[in-house]
């Protein structure tokens, strides 16, 4: 009886940890030729899918390496909801270079630069709202040598 009292938290854990919700980030990026010019379109980065098939949600379940990279990009966009971090802002935009790089984020033709912000989610008296909380500095673009 006691081990049960034990195991239990671990198989039905308490959620009553969280005192309310707060904002939730969403990040997106933009691009411009130079880093003087502001992105005319901003773009999401990790859209939710629409659907996700069974056996797809039980392999998530047990590896799914970019959900893990979202999770560390918005807990880095929740410290910049507080304050600007050189390290916050230079962590995301690494991911999302790496993620150019990878061409799993497409690049307009003449960009030359990358911009990020973040938009903050509010859920307030069944309201949602959002803000704009965070406008990155320009990032370079890697060149198409530097993804060899």
């Amino acid at each position: 009886m006691k081990l049960l009292r034990l195991i239990l938290p671990v198989l039905f854990p308490s959620w009553r940890f969280f005192s309310s919700i707060g904002p939730s980030p969403r990040i997106e990026v933009g691009f411009a030729s130079t880093a003087q010019l502001e992105p005319a379109d901003w773009f999401p980065v990790f859209p939710l899918p629409e659907k996700i098939s069974f056996t797809s949600g039980i392999v998530q379940l047990l590896h799914n390496p970019k959900w893990n990279d979202r999770l560390y990009i918005n807990t880095c966009a929740e410290h910049l909801f507080e304050s600007h971090s050189e390290f916050h802002e230079q962590q995301i935009a690494q991911r999302l270079l790496h993620l150019i790089s990878a061409r799993e984020i497409p690049v307009p033709i003449n960009a030359q630069t990358l911009f990020f912000r973040v938009r903050a989610l509010v859920a307030e008296n069944g309201q949602l709202t959002e803000d704009i909380t965070f406008i990155s500095r320009a990032f370079s673009l890697p060149t198409s040598g530097d993804d060899k």
